[in-house]
């Protein structure tokens, strides 16, 4: 784990000092290259005013140079007699073998000479010590290098203490999300939000959404339930303590026959409510392919044969073209068993229940319709709701969540239910509309089943 704060602030000051650094190294090279031409010329000028110097005048010249503490020091060498003045006590300075600027070393220092051949003969040389030179530089560059110096801090200070205003936004959603119930599920404010943060902020509320609603079908399973099972929960002790109560074998096996159909009604119930509670939670982890609903029809017509075939019903899948939708095909599975299922159960033997798929526009359709009693007009919009049963019905068993289940499907879809009239004018027929998978479609022949 490391802190971005630290490493902003460890990179932006290595950044500051490397370049105060640089910007120093700059300032002090420029200003040493202009003190060494100023003190060139200083030292071509002393050298050049002793070009009227004779022989007979170099010995007088070096009683009247005496020790002289100067900068710059001159000599003057007169190859005739070889007498050397020197304008300071000390070693003399070597005779350059060239005329114009050269360095040289003496006691283990540099030093800077100009040679001067002045047109007597005599030798002229102006030196002076290099570090003077670097001292002078120095201090001419001094003045300005402080106030650098000290600009970079500030600089620094200011960047520190904007980042640290920077952070304190997070700190502050930190610290709220820190301070929340843990039953809190309140989206975070954006409000003073930088720009940067605005997306991890909006992923924490778009998962704090999501919890919410994870919860909320959580508690809606928990009230489902405990609701629902009361009843048949009920029932099934009285029907127990009938069967103990049965003074003959045929009223015992009639309680026991009773017990049977309570106990698969309550399997069948607490089956529906488990599959609600799959629905509601987050369902993009569940991957959404291309189905060709075509194939699932025939599939689903296949699966519930058995029952369509024990009450004469004739169940049948029909296709006028291929039909292929992006969707989670299990989910998909599940509302058409379920539209069929519902079918079944209240279309009367010798009825008729058909599946057709088809394309319309920029979507598919599947439908499910049947020949039964059918659904009322004013009752239409309230059969999708959880354990609603539409009057007249009550005496068929069932649990009032299938169609809750279908519609659940449908929105996971982004699709809606509709009702219509069923075969030949009676009955019912459901609709949903999916998005169509147009690259499925076309690498599929056209084909009809029925």
């Amino acid at each position: 784990m490391y802190s971005i704060k630290t490493r902003l602030l460890v990179a932006l000051s290595i950044v500051l000092a490397l370049t105060t650094i640089a910007t120093g190294a700059a300032m002090y090279y420029s200003v040493q290259r202009e003190v060494d031409r100023l003190l060139d010329d200083s030292l071509r000028e002393v050298a050049l005013s002793f070009d009227n110097i004779r022989s007979q005048d170099v010995v007088q010249l070096k009683r009247r140079f005496g020790n002289r503490e100067q900068s710059i020091v001159v000599q003057i060498y007169d190859p005739i007699s070889g007498t050397v003045a020197l304008s300071r006590r000390m070693e003399s300075l070597p005779v350059m073998d060239r005329v114009g600027f050269s360095d040289f070393q003496l006691d283990g220092k540099t030093w800077r000479a100009y040679t001067f051949l002045n047109p007597y003969g005599q030798i002229v040389e102006a030196a002076q010590p290099r570090f003077i030179r670097s001292e002078i530089a120095f201090q001419t560059a001094k003045p300005v290098l402080l106030p650098l110096f000290v600009m970079i801090l500030l600089v620094g200070l200011v960047v520190w203490v904007i980042i640290g205003q920077g952070f304190h936004a997070l700190n502050k959603t930190t610290g709220a999300i820190a301070r929340r119930s843990p039953t809190s599920l309140q989206p975070l404010s954006m409000k003073g939000m930088p720009r940067e943060i605005v997306p991890l902020v909006n992923a924490l509320n778009d998962l704090l959404g999501q919890l919410g609603e994870s919860i909320k079908a959580q508690q809606r399973f928990a009230s489902d339930a405990a609701h629902e099972l009361r009843t048949p929960l009920t029932a099934l002790t009285l029907q127990i303590q009938l069967a103990e109560r049965a003074k003959t074998d045929e009223a015992r096996a009639k309680a026991f026959g009773r017990l049977k159909d309570g106990v698969k009604r309550a399997t069948r119930l607490v089956t529906q409510l488990l599959t609600m509670a799959r629905l509601d939670p987050d369902n993009r982890s569940r991957p959404f392919l291309p189905v060709d609903m075509t194939q699932l029809a025939r599939s689903v017509a296949e699966d519930l044969s058995p029952i369509s075939e024990q009450k004469h019903i004739h169940l049948w899948a029909v296709s006028e073209t291929p039909t292929v939708v992006v969707a989670n095909e299990d989910a998909l599975r599940l509302l058409l068993t379920n539209l069929c299922d519902n079918a079944l159960r209240y279309t009367p033997e010798g009825g008729e229940i058909r599946i057709e798929t088809l394309i319309k526009d920029t979507e598919a359709s599947i439908r499910v319709c049947d020949n039964g009693p059918g659904i009322p007009e004013a009752e239409r919009e309230r059969i999708f709701e959880r354990f609603y049963r539409a009057e007249g019905t009550k005496t068929i068993p069932g649990t009032g969540l299938g169609l809750a289940i279908v519609r659940r499907v449908a929105e996971l879809h982004g699709g809606k239910p509709s009702i219509s009239e069923g075969i030949g004018g009676k009955g019912v027929c459901f609709s949903i509309d999916f998005p169509i998978c147009k690259a499925a479609v076309e690498d599929q022949p056209p084909e009809a089943d029925e």
